[in-house]
């Protein structure tokens, strides 16, 4: 990933200033007289501005005594004294450039009285001007700076980026690394030698550093959670090639409106497989997306990619000034991206959902666990089965005393999505796609062909039990506005002998509601008994069990028309 982020730095100019966001900029007024005495002449508010980047010269540091390389900082506004001084001790590092001497005291009282009126959730850059020039605009401060950030590399090694025997520190542009707790570095809390966990030449950190902050600013997000994107190619054309596909993206804010198709074929031609070109135009027109937003996704476009170009996933979390890496996933060719699309089709074919992306994932794991899910579909990772129906079935069970007055199960056609989805991706299952069924009969061959239901006996007998039971329960809400058979599900908590039990008691509720004559009801009970009751007990948890059940009932909002309204008379008749 370090290396692939460092090939990408290359194609940037590396200035030495960071990015930073900001609402206001408090600028300290200097004059220099002939000696280089600085004096503080104003003290003025000015609304911060993007283009002014290079003038600000923010450049972060790795400590936070003080936080910067340059006397360019975030306003603390809880304690501007502790700004200020921290403005002054990193300006007295700086060699070659106007030494300041303020009163803390009074200054931050002067500043104090400029913010005293603007929103408490307003932030601030503190910065300084001499003789009207910003200190990025005065070649001695952005010689110092450079200086004293290579000052820090003083450490003789072995960079472990580019291989080359230089002035190495331990460093890096991501605050993953841990110096505070025993074994994390090398030698216990020795801080000497901490730079043997990560060496790093300054070349290589300033190229990833201009490499980060580019990726940052393209937002991709997968379910509404940040990641980067970092491509890799052996061939240096191709990646000067996605560096303007990129930059061409991110110019339009991924808006679909604003793109030109000619202009995005011209940047794709050579990296997309020429039987995906119509395929391209065609997204355009009517955009397919797997991440779960509303601008174009760019995974889909990804996924037309040859298999020359690769992509490393990377999701961090931050907290304060604190990175982890929630999940980092490396080496993913297009044509896996091009095959979750293609699971993505065949599930929103099968009718269960309108519409299937990784939104839908979310709605069932969280946090670490929706992690887990991307590394296992990205990666074709199993997952364990026990493990995947029992979170489902935790959300289900979450709306399940809400089910007396609900008429329709989205949640459970939702769950049986995320369920499929997963197992196909991460398993490899054949997608067999069957036609619409218009019958009974043909909802028994669909259901068959449905990936790993399908093919187990007690799954599908325990799909069709639930679908069953929804039927005598829709019944119940017909003729009593209420479902009092629902108790006999004991909150979806049953195991294998609840179900067993169940089956008879099925039956006599559909007698006494005069439905179980009808041949529909009677071949649906009669598939059932035959593929559930004959099945030896599976080894399966309560969770497998109930999700396969609860299934059954989720597809009665589709295919439920296939029963029949009217009481079999001496010539059978059905709707």
């Amino acid at each position: 990933m370090l290396r692939a982020l460092k090939e990408w730095g290359e194609l940037f100019e590396r200035p030495i200033y960071d990015k930073v966001k900001a609402d206001k900029v408090i600028v300290l007024e200097f004059e220099t007289d002939d000696g280089g005495n600085a004096t503080l002449k104003d003290i003025s508010l000015e609304e911060f501005s993007e283009d002014k980047l290079s003038k600000y010269l923010y450049r972060r540091a790795k400590s936070s005594n003080p936080p910067t390389y340059s006397p360019t900082l975030r306003l603390n506004t809880e304690d501007i004294s502790k700004s200020l001084n921290n403005l002054i001790k990193v300006n007295r590092k700086l060699r070659g450039v106007p030494q300041i001497s303020i009163d803390v005291k009074t200054v931050a009282e002067q500043i104090q009285s400029e913010i005293r009126d603007t929103e408490k959730s307003t932030s601030y850059l503190l910065t300084v001007r001499f003789n009207g020039k910003y200190i990025g605009e005065m070649p001695e401060y952005i010689r110092a700076v450079g200086d004293l950030i290579k000052g820090s590399y003083k450490k003789d090694g072995t960079c472990s980026i580019c291989g080359k025997k230089k002035k190495v520190a331990e460093a890096l542009p991501f605050n993953f690394l841990t110096y505070d707790k025993p074994g994390y570095i090398v030698g216990g809390f020795k801080k000497d030698v901490a730079y043997k966990n990560s060496p790093i030449c300054f070349d290589c950190y300033e190229k990833i550093r201009i490499a980060r902050q580019n990726l940052e600013s393209a937002t991709f997000k997968l379910a509404g959670t940040e990641y980067l994107l970092i491509p890799e190619t052996l061939k240096k054309e191709n990646l000067q090639k996605l560096k303007e596909l990129f930059e061409y993206l991110r110019k339009n804010n991924l808006n679909l409106g604003k793109l030109e198709k000619v202009h995005l074929y011209n940047l794709l031609e050579g990296l997309i497989r020429e039987e995906d070109e119509d395929l391209l135009f065609s997204i355009l027109d009517n955009p397919q997306e797997i991440s779960g937003q509303e601008r174009l996704d760019i995974l889909s476009i990804f996924r037309m990619f040859k298999d020359i170009i690769i992509a490393h996933f990377l999701f961090i979390k931050r907290e304060q000034s604190r990175e982890a890496i929630e999940l980092y996933i490396s080496d993913v060719f297009p044509s896996r991206i091009y095959y979750l699309f293609k699971v993505k089709e065949f599930i929103e074919k099968l009718g269960i959902v309108e519409t299937f992306d990784y939104r839908l994932v979310s709605e069932f794991f969280k946090e670490k666990e929706f992690y887990q899910m991307v590394e296992a579909t990205f990666w074709g990772k199993r997952v364990e089965n026990a493990f995947l129906c029992d979170r489902l079935m935790n959300v289900i069970r979450e709306s399940f005393k809400e089910w007396d007055k609900r008429t329709d199960y989205e949640l459970i056609s939702e769950a049986l999505a995320v369920y499929l989805f997963v197992r196909i991706t991460t398993e490899g299952l054949g997608m067999q796609q069957s036609q619409n069924p218009q019958s009974l009969e043909e909802f028994f061959v669909w259901l068959r062909n449905l990936p790993s239901i399908g093919s187990e006996d007690w799954k599908y007998g325990l799909v069709l039990m639930g679908f069953l039971t929804e039927h005598l329960l829709e019944r119940q809400r017909i003729e009593r506005g209420s479902k009092p058979f629902l108790k006999k599900l004991k909150s979806l908590k049953m195991d294998w002998q609840d179900i067993v039990q169940l089956l008879p008691e099925l039956r006599q509720k559909l007698e006494e509601y005069e439905v179980f004559d009808y041949s529909s009801v009677r071949m649906l009970f009669g598939e059932i008994s035959q593929t559930l009751l004959q099945s030896a007990k599976p080894k399966a948890s309560v969770g497998e069990l109930n999700f396969y059940f609860v299934s059954g009932m989720g597809l009665y909002s589709k295919y439920g028309g296939l029963m029949f309204n009217r009481k079999q008379t001496n010539e059978e008749v059905e709707e």
